[in-house]
């Protein structure tokens, strides 16, 4: 089982990334101790019927945005830096920092779980769960049995998922992980993804969903920056998965223009606008919870 286990939440608060440490009971630690054990396994296909050892061959892909995992495969970063808030962390240090408990408001702002841990050879781990907003439970909408009577919580809970989004192995600074999506709302992937060329950032522009107003002006001489993230939109699928009136809907409060043209969205020529637009898309633009000021995630700067 997993040794001196601690849990912590992935935040933005401000223009900046942060944890809070969710303390717990000793038998609730003790149960989630072997519980993210189990995951651990689980996320490595050929260690299911073992105790998670580093050694295993668990087949692991450099990563590469165009490759498709298979079963029992998943990406691999050698040599990933993490982020400066999470970079000198340890099961040691976790257990410092401010609690969740007394930063209720922030709850809305969690971006993913991170637990603390040792193996069976003493060596540090990083196991990380993705979390989105369904998985807060909200007092007055939750019913909990008392005694034949149902009462409900006063305070906001969380629940957790049921599988490991990355594992980080700080001993070798290698960073395991399966999907790039998921990871980058709480981790920063993106100067890992490969760039679209010119003809590629026309090809999304010709989506049929997409009704660009000037292709060239945002194809030719594009930058680092929107080259990758015409690359990360073409391989999110999203466009493919929701039309343009469902996602102009959930545009709504994030600071952003959907502009609809025959059930198509149009595409701004204008760059900062196009730069909004894309931030959307990818899902990396947040809402602070109590100033609701617009940040991007991953980032240190409030949004344009």
């Amino acid at each position: 089982m997993l040794e001196n286990f601690h849990l912590a939440a992935i935040i933005t608060q401000g223009a900046q990334m942060r944890m809070l440490q969710i303390p717990l009971h000793q038998e609730l630690q003790e149960y989630l101790a072997e519980s993210w054990q189990t995951q651990l396994q689980e996320y490595f296909a050929e260690s299911r019927e073992t105790q998670y050892d580093t050694s295993v061959d668990i087949r692991e892909i450099d990563f590469n945005i165009g490759y498709k995992l298979d079963e029992g495969e998943c990406f691999r970063l050698s040599d990933y830096e993490l982020p400066a808030w999470i970079a000198e962390e340890n099961s040691e240090t976790i257990r410092n920092f401010d609690a969740i408990g007394t930063n209720e408001t922030l709850i809305d702002s969690i971006k993913g779980m991170v637990a603390f841990a040792l193996n069976d050879q003493g060596e540090e781990l990083m196991l990380f769960q993705n979390f989105t907003h369904s998985q807060v439970i909200r007092p007055g909408l939750s019913l909990l049995l008392d005694r034949q009577t149902y009462k409900t919580i006063e305070h906001p809970g969380l629940t957790l998922d049921r599988k490991l989004s990355a594992v980080y192995l700080p001993t070798e600074g290698k960073l395991l992980f399966r999907s790039f999506r998921t990871v980058n709302t709480f981790l920063p992937l993106a100067d890992f993804y490969k760039e679209a060329s010119e003809q590629e950032i026309r090809e999304v522009l010709g989506h049929e969903l997409l009704e660009p107003q000037d292709a060239d002006a945002l194809a030719v001489g594009a930058n680092q920056w929107f080259r990758k993230r015409f690359a990360m939109l073409r391989d999110s699928r999203v466009l493919d998965q929701y039309s343009a009136r469902e996602i102009k809907a959930r545009s709504n409060g994030y600071d952003v223009e959907i502009g609809i043209s025959q059930d198509k969205i149009v595409f701004p020529a204008d760059k900062p606008a196009a730069k909004k637009i894309l931030q959307f898309l990818n899902e990396e633009i947040f809402r602070g919870p109590i100033t609701e000021t617009l940040y991007e995630t991953n980032s240190k700067r409030q949004a344009d």
